[in-house]
């Protein structure tokens, strides 16, 4: 099993910039992320993150930067491509799957998870009590 705690950067966005319509949307757009890290992208309602996670992903076109994922560069590949290399956007559900219990929402990350070759034991050590 893969341990989310094994070192070295997994993704680095270098200097990323998208603009709509004369808008800059995401201007100079820099961080790194290390693999096993437990990282969160914030800010307020119109501050860029969907279309910084957009960038990442390929499902928007940047406008110029860097992203490099696990040592390389894909910037300005497809969705798809980007998927087969293990970089894969999700959409955010805003609601718990209503038909499933509380144990069962839960055992659907766990299963994605899994599926990818994480260690649950060593994620649910770390999130803590």
């Amino acid at each position: 099993m893969r341990s989310v705690s094994e070192g070295g950067t997994i993704l680095e966005v270098e200097d990323l910039r998208r603009a709509f319509g004369g808008v800059q949307a995401v201007s100079g757009c820099s961080f790194s992320i290390r693999r096993g890290a437990l990282s969160a992208l914030i800010g307020p309602n119109g501050a860029g993150k969907s279309t910084v996670i957009n960038l990442i992903s390929g499902a928007t076109p940047s406008e110029g930067g860097t992203v490099r994922f696990d040592g390389t560069d894909i910037t300005g590949w497809r969705p798809h491509r980007i998927a087969r290399r293990g970089l894969i956007r999700t959409f955010q559900i805003s609601r718990e799957l209503g038909n499933l219990t509380v144990t069962e929402n839960l055992l659907v990350v766990a299963g994605a998870l899994r599926l990818r070759g994480f260690d649950l034991a060593e994620i649910a050590s770390r999130l803590g009590p």
